[in-house]
């Protein structure tokens, strides 16, 4: 732009004319239209549009290329050979030099590789944000929904890419995507890096700044790494469950017990151990987290202990906890038992009644040939069926429903029945994704006419649902 033109806007007053020179705007509806084209212009000025820059500078170009080819596995040139027009193509034009002027053969090289414009709508959203945050990034960008149009391998890879620019540039984006924002929390960056999430479950919407190593924090153990638990930041609120299965369960269980819609989601953490402190890590980013755990996450007074006080329970109410814990396993330690020979021989000839010839051994009889096997503790018989089995018990039986109710005032709501299983007693125990299968199948005997099991939750499930919301209220957790 001649610098005389910059100098007539500032002596008229006419401010709204350097909008476009320091700052550009990456907004949805226009994300498709790509600027992969332009006009030869006078080589004594230097290249104002992102194309013009890659056309005078052939480091640039084979820099931007490699950055398409990594996303998309094939690369992008500027196609020199157009005369007064200048295009981006896709492919690689098989000639390592264009000569001055470029031979017949040059110019077909190059005219039989697809124009950029002429892509899908990934290819071409990605290609418009790259060129204006890469090749001709204004002193602020902003890009709202960068996602949008891309696969989650490549919006984790832009996010990346993104948070790994050098440059003096200041970069804003408003995403909704999970796979976005773990790229940029993947990037090895020294750029000061600002996360912002808005809460909009109130009335007033609220903003609350992330520490961005708080965050990165959800990303460091493998296994949450790749439980998705990142995405728990889209939505208003979290339930945390044991595994996958429990996600599913509870899931729909919520939706047949909901009287609404609702923005909960429901994570796993691949077991018990990290439940109680990945609960803390999503509260510190400002989202209101409950955790659904199966009894005998107490049996392990450590295991125990450490969730306690990673949902901030007070000191006088950890005192209380710790004993109420070893009261209760005392009591489940006590009655440890042994299968008798007899017992075995029979419960096997049950499990194998109906198996005939050579067929392998079903897993869930397998399963259960494992418990026989191995001893019992008061334990099973408590995940079996919950804090009533300790009914009479006086003492364990005080401490487990003492546990129960003071670990929900945490947002750690033990399954007073025992464990997952114990919800649908109707169905066989033993092999927990045999089970959920049987609990989600519609029946298909017309004479078995009733809803799947999930759908029909007993009093005691709608109230542990209930109480779960009521927990997660906003105005309470706030």
């Amino acid at each position: 732009m001649p610098e005389n033109a910059l100098g007539e806007w500032w002596e008229r007053d006419h401010v709204e004319n350097f909008l476009g020179l320091l700052t550009s705007a990456q907004w949805t509806d226009n994300r498709l239209q790509v600027a992969s084209e332009d006009h030869i212009w006078d080589p004594a000025d230097p290249g104002n549009s992102p194309v013009q820059q890659l056309w005078e500078d052939l480091v640039r170009e084979k820099a931007f290329s490699a950055l398409m080819e990594q996303a998309f596995n094939e690369p992008v040139v500027v196609d020199r050979c157009g005369g007064q027009m200048i295009n981006l193509r896709v492919g690689k034009p098989g000639v390592a030099e264009v000569p001055l002027p470029p031979t017949p053969e040059v110019i077909a090289a190059f005219r039989a590789l697809p124009l950029v414009r002429e892509q899908g709508d990934g290819f071409k959203a990605f290609t418009q944000i790259l060129l204006h945050t890469m090749i001709r990034p204004t002193p602020v960008v902003i890009i709202d929904e960068p996602e949008a149009f891309l696969h989650p391998p490549q919006a984790r890879l832009l996010g990346r890419m993104l948070a790994g620019k050098h440059g003096p540039s200041q970069v804003f984006v408003a995403t909704h995507s999970a796979d976005f924002l773990a790229g940029v929390l993947d990037a090895e960056t020294d750029r000061d890096l600002a996360l912002v999430r808005l809460d909009r479950s109130t009335p007033v919407p609220r903003a609350k700044i992330l520490e961005p190593g708080t965050v990165r924090e959800l990303l460091r153990t493998p296994l949450l790494r790749y439980s998705n638990i990142v995405s728990g930041l889209f939505h208003d609120r979290v339930v945390l469950c044991e595994s996958e299965g429990d996600c599913q369960f509870y899931a729909a269980t919520f939706d047949v017990t909901g009287s609404k819609p609702e923005s909960t989601h429901f994570l796993h953490t691949n077991g018990k151990v990290r439940l109680a402190d990945t609960a803390r890590r999503l509260r510190e980013c400002g989202i209101p987290t409950a955790v659904i755990a199966d009894l005998d996450l107490l049996d392990d007074k450590t295991v125990a202990r450490r969730a306690f006080d990673a949902l901030n329970a007070r000191r006088a109410d950890l005192q209380g906890l710790a004993g109420d814990v070893k009261i209760l396993n005392e009591y489940t330690g006590k009655d440890v038992k042994t299968i008798t020979i007899k017992a075995f021989r029979e419960t096997i000839g049950t499990l194998l009644a109906k198996k005939r010839g050579e067929w392998a051994l079903p897993a869930h009889v397998a399963a259960e040939v494992k418990k026989l096997i191995a001893s019992s503790s008061g334990w099973d018989d408590l995940k079996l069926s919950g804090v009533r089995h300790l009914a009479g018990s006086g003492d364990a039986h005080a401490a487990a429903k003492r546990l129960v109710s003071t670990s929900a005032g945490l947002g750690l709501f033990l399954v007073p029945c025992g464990e997952l299983e114990s919800w649908v007693p109707d169905v066989p125990r033993g092999d927990k994704q045999r089970w959920l299968t049987e609990v989600f199948e519609i029946p298909e005997d017309p004479k078995e006419a009733r809803e799947p099991w999930y759908a029909q939750p007993s009093q005691e499930l709608r109230d542990f649902c209930r109480d779960i919301r009521t927990y997660l209220n906003p105005e309470r957790t706030s």
